[in-house]
């Protein structure tokens, strides 16, 4: 064999061991960068079936940082449940008076009052010093509503770039209508241009605060494993990731780097982004006791399911409400009457998509009594 003939069986011989192993890497790739799929347990013990899938559809709403804070007590021979916070997943920086604890209770509160109804249920809703009460009772020859359930399938915070291109007018004055104490400033408007102002500006001051940062990073999750096993928090899919940039995303990321100057720059840049596409933003007030913070995240909620059925992708941008002196400024600058709770990206896109569904085992939060 001539030298030349071994030189090339050399080349050709790496250039095959190459072309494997980056096949392999692309292969792991692709595995890791397809969509989250868990399967977490509706299992309650002694509570029938119906009870029990209307719970878990309960379990999809929206919350802050996906800590997924309530702790439920049911009793099933009694047709009733309480619902009340857990303390240990309460964001005790961003949200150390609970304001969003609460405003998310409300929201668990709504989807669990569709969730019910599509399973045949009505549902009678109290609130009792800082937990909710709710009784419940069969109706009649009831069958399952798929629609509501598809609905509370469908919503889910969407954390793209949306259409700069402003919200039907006969859908916002329907909205307004349906709607008391919302306010939705369309593109263009003064009131857009301030609250798109005043969030960047929040957003900045977070993210040079370290305590932040920390408190974001133990809730986000860096592996499809470590999200399947804790069930909760922040993972790429939730921030709109997908395919090899999530591989990539996943393979470069820890819970270090995500407390660092580096990150916290990302972090802003992402801001930026969504603050300069999208279409609205709707504001919701009310005040600040326990039940009205309850009936805020209620009417947010509701209000977030009739979008989704309009096709408007919402994102809740809590910064300016989470961070001083914009958080004492922005009811008096806005000019409206009670306190500002919600502030809400609004925009059209493509695909509206689906809740990824990352949701804990009921039974890790719901006592059977």
């Amino acid at each position: 064999m001539t030298r030349k003939k071994k030189v090339m069986i050399i080349v050709f011989s790496i250039l095959g061991a190459v072309i494997i192993a980056l096949s392999a890497v692309l292969t792991a790739a692709a595995i890791m960068g397809r969509p989250l799929k868990v399967n977490p347990s509706r299992k309650l013990d002694g509570v029938n079936d119906d009870i029990q899938n209307a719970l878990w559809y309960s379990s999809i709403a929206a919350n802050s940082h996906n800590t997924q804070m309530w702790s439920v007590k049911l009793y099933p021979n009694e047709n009733r449940l309480q619902i009340s916070i857990d303390e240990s997943r309460v964001l005790s920086i961003v949200d150390s008076e609970k304001r969003e604890a609460y405003i998310s209770l409300g929201c668990y509160v709504e989807t669990m009052s569709v969730a019910f109804s599509a399973y045949g249920y009505d549902t009678q809703i109290n609130c009792n010093d800082l937990s909710v009460q709710v009784a419940y009772q069969k109706r009649d020859n009831a069958t399952v509503d798929a629609a509501k359930l598809s609905l509370i399938d469908k919503r889910h915070t969407d954390k793209s770039a949306f259409s700069n291109s402003k919200m039907k007018q006969e859908t916002v004055n329907a909205l307004l209508n349906k709607y008391s104490a919302l306010s939705v400033y369309q593109n263009g408007d003064e009131n857009f241009d301030y609250i798109k102002r005043v969030s960047m500006d929040a957003v900045t001051v977070q993210s040079a605060n370290q305590a932040y940062r920390d408190e974001l990073a133990e809730w986000m999750r860096f592996s499809d494993k470590e999200a399947a096993s804790k069930l909760d928090g922040i993972t790429a899919d939730m921030i709109g990731l997908k395919g090899i940039v999530k591989t990539f995303y996943y393979w470069t990321t820890t819970r270090e780097n995500a407390k660092g100057d580096k990150f916290a720059q990302q972090g802003i840049d992402t801001a930026k982004k969504q603050l300069n596409n999208c279409g609205a933003f709707a504001v919701i007030t009310g005040g600040n006791t326990f039940e009205e913070l309850i009936n805020t995240g209620r009417k947010t909620q509701a209000f977030w399911f009739d979008c989704t059925e309009n096709n408007i992708a919402v994102q809740p941008f809590s910064a300016a409400l989470e961070t001083q002196p914009f958080s004492s400024s922005i009811q008096n600058d806005l000019g409206v009457t009670a306190p500002v709770q919600m502030i809400l990206r609004l925009g059209y896109v493509d695909e509206y998509g689906a809740n990824c569904g990352l949701r804990r085992n009921l039974s890790d939060y719901i006592e059977v009594l």
